[in-house]
Formats: C-alpha cells, structure tokens, sequence
C-alpha cells in the first residue's frame, strides 16, 4: 500500500506543476497496484475504498461506483463508502441511486456512527431528490441542513433553485 500512496503523491504534485500526462501516468500505476491487492485479497475492502478514491479524484465516478459497491459488501457498517457511492451516483445523475446510497448511509449510520457530515448528506440528497423532481422532500433535506448547519454553503441557492423547479410550468 506504501508504493500506493507514493504513485498517488506523485500524481498529485504532477498535478501541481500542470503536468497532466504524468500525473496521470502515476494514478494509473496507483490503480494497477491496488488491482493487483484486490486480486489476492479480494475481500479486503481497503483496496477497492481506495482505488474508488482515486478514480472519484479523476472524476471517473463509473469505475468508483463498482469498487464502491465491492468495499461495501465487504465491510457493511462503514457508511463513509455508502456516502461516496452516493456522490458518485450523484456525478452520474442516477438520482435514484443516489438516494437509496444516502437512504442507506442513514439507517447505518444510527447504529454505527461515522462522524460524517449530516448536513452533507441531507444536501446532497436534496440535490438527488430535486433531480427526480421530489421538491417537497428536497426542500425537507434543506430544512434538516439548516438546523445542522444554518452557514451550509449554498443552502439558500439550492433551496431559491428547488422552489423556482416546484413552480408549476406555465
């Protein structure tokens, strides 16, 4: 996992320099690494949480959905994956998905809490529900990340964009 995290470091200052060819060159040796992981410990759910990290950081959200949904079934009380998995449902516009991953995170989280940000996923599933055009319980996600959070940035944007969505069509 060391050779991982020095490809990924490597990456990311490639990045920094604008170096997009190398940075890439390194992240796709960090995923090939962490392949190889997978393929001997296939139930290790470290490997997949991850790889599904570095292709989220790429915005290749289609492959971190599947080792998202492989690290969950290998570990089902960690709801930080549920929450990823959402997210990247979310960046795919599977607004459906979406939801049923933070409807999920929530029921775990009761019993195993993650110290994630609430206000984060009641947000973010707002932004789900809004995409299947369930603006009432969109709004109630926002009402629930105002009591959280009541600084949540863009709160009251995405709450002016819900309203403005409710608005029968004329």
């Amino acid at each position: 996992m060391e050779k991982v995290e020095q490809y990924y470091e490597k990456a990311m200052k490639a990045r920094a320099s604008q170096d997009k060819t190398e940075s890439v060159k390194f992240l796709q040796k960090a995923i090939k690494r962490l392949g190889q992981f997978i393929k001997k410990e296939p139930k290790n759910p470290a490997y997949p949480f991850r790889r599904a990290q570095l292709y989220i950081s790429i915005n290749a959200h289609k492959y971190a959905i599947s080792d998202l949904l492989l690290t969950i079934r290998n570990d089902q009380n960690n709801t930080i994956p549920l929450f990823l998995l959402g997210n990247s449902y979310l960046a795919t516009k599977e607004f459906s998905m979406a939801m049923e991953a933070y409807g999920k995170f929530f029921l775990i989280d009761e019993l195993h809490p993650s110290g994630q940000n609430h206000a984060e996923v009641h947000f973010n599933r707002a932004i789900a529900r809004n995409g299947l055009e369930w603006y009432d319980e969109a709004l109630m996600d926002l009402d629930e990340v105002e009591k959280l959070n009541p600084e949540y940035p863009k709160l009251a944007y995405c709450r002016e964009v819900i309203e403005k969505n409710k608005l029968p069509s004329s």
